[in-house]
């Protein structure tokens, strides 16, 4: 619990559009709580067929991310089930519009808040899992867990100890001189 108030603490720091930092955290530890808002992240994951996924023909190779979302996407919920901590961040806007950048502020800054919690929990020796929610998950979890209309959830956080044993898949290696433009867009 010291932990979790510390990365608290630490949340206070990102930067935010209004300067209120009026984001709020639900922390689930009990199976129980975990099995209860995450029942849909339970049936997606039951009903996902990796192997029809990753095998299904396609007219192009397999991208990685489509490796990865094939390998993680049945994993997702026992990955928050098992995990000692799960947080959920949010961020008090009462739906987003890209109309302009500016706009988009809210969800900026808790993405910010979210990466904090993230180093947080590597610093400690801890990792993270993640999961965004899915169409009608987040309204689902929202009604579940008694979240006031005025606040969204971006994602959920499993926070615990990295299974050892976990298969390490390849990632893209990017290339920073494409990447970085001096000056202008060349």
């Amino acid at each position: 619990m010291k932990l979790l108030k510390e990365f608290c603490k630490r949340e206070t720091k990102p930067p935010s559009w209004d300067h209120n930092r009026n984001w709020q955290y639900i922390v689930l530890r009990t199976d129980e709580e975990k099995e209860f808002a995450f029942d849909d992240a339970k049936s997606i994951a039951d009903k996902f067929d990796a192997d029809r996924y990753l095998n299904m023909p396609r007219p192009y190779p397999i991208s990685l991310g489509q490796k990865m979302y094939g390998y993680a996407m049945p994993k997702q919920f026992t990955m928050l089930k098992n995990a000692p901590y799960v947080i959920i961040p949010l961020f008090k806007s009462k739906e987003l519009n890209g109309e302009y950048v500016s706009k988009l502020n809210p969800f900026a800054t808790i993405w910010c808040v979210i990466e904090n919690i993230f180093l947080a929990a590597t610093a400690e020796g801890l990792s993270c899992s993640m999961r965004i929610p899915l169409n009608k998950e987040h309204d689902n979890v929202k009604k579940k867990l008694k979240v006031p209309p005025s606040y969204m959830i971006p994602v959920f956080i499993g926070i615990g100890y990295a299974d050892p044993n976990e298969k390490e898949l390849e990632q893209y290696n990017p290339d920073l001189n494409k990447q970085i433009h001096w000056g202008k867009w060349k």
